[in-house]
């Protein structure tokens, strides 16, 4: 558990039903009267909603400009920016972060394909990714990955080494991680958390 500072880049832990696992950029706005809790703003999820008047006289409502999303989380499912890391390509079983719809998700590489323009000469390359949590296999542009760090108990960033998990492994570490985030999330009370109509990963859905 850390502390953090106004303004400072974090990440947030998805902490709800099919957001497990994934991370959202964000900054801090405070910290609450609670010494666990933070109040944050996300860089990628937006709510809409429209302020008139002031003091007691504020009045909210939906369907206006669009800001981006405010909610109250604890300090348990934040962690500090990970640093970047300049890679030029990606191999076969890197474990990486995928950035979509709006989050990052963490996967391995199954395959890198280069496709390159004939009148050109530019080459594009693409990775296929492995997602444990949906059981797909995506492709997407360089662009859209980075390398896959951990964050310590003692406060560094680990590098992810290559290698292949065990699915079985996955799968109960997966449940351990859903059972401490909804425990995390029920105990903080209020919150507006994440919409229900999100998308995960190479999943269509519509907002009913």
């Amino acid at each position: 558990m850390g502390s953090f500072c106004e303004e400072d880049e974090v990440e947030i832990l998805g902490h709800e039903e099919g957001f497990w696992g994934s991370y959202y950029e964000a900054k801090i706005i405070k910290q609450t009267e609670k010494e666990d809790e933070y109040l944050i703003e996300y860089k990628t999820l937006l709510e809409d909603k429209k302020v008139t008047g002031e003091g007691e006289d504020t009045v909210i409502t939906d369907g206006a400009e669009k800001v981006f999303l405010q909610e109250t989380v604890n300090v348990k499912l934040i962690r500090p920016a990970p640093p970047k890391v300049e890679v030029s390509k990606f191999k076969i079983g890197d474990e990486v972060d995928v950035f979509d719809y709006e989050g990052w998700w963490v996967g391995r590489v199954t395959r890198v394909s280069e496709i390159r323009n004939k009148y050109t000469g530019t080459v594009k390359i693409r990775c296929y990714v492995w997602f444990d949590s949906t059981g797909e296999e995506i492709d997407y542009q360089f662009d859209k990955l980075r390398v896959h760090q951990e964050w310590t108990d003692n406060g560094s960033w680990v590098k992810q080494e290559k290698k292949t998990r065990n699915k079985r492994k996955f799968v109960k570490d997966s449940s351990v991680l859903q059972q401490e985030t909804k425990r995390i999330h029920t105990g903080m009370g209020t919150g507006i958390g994440f919409p229900s109509w999100m998308l995960i990963p190479g999943v269509q859905q519509c907002r009913l």
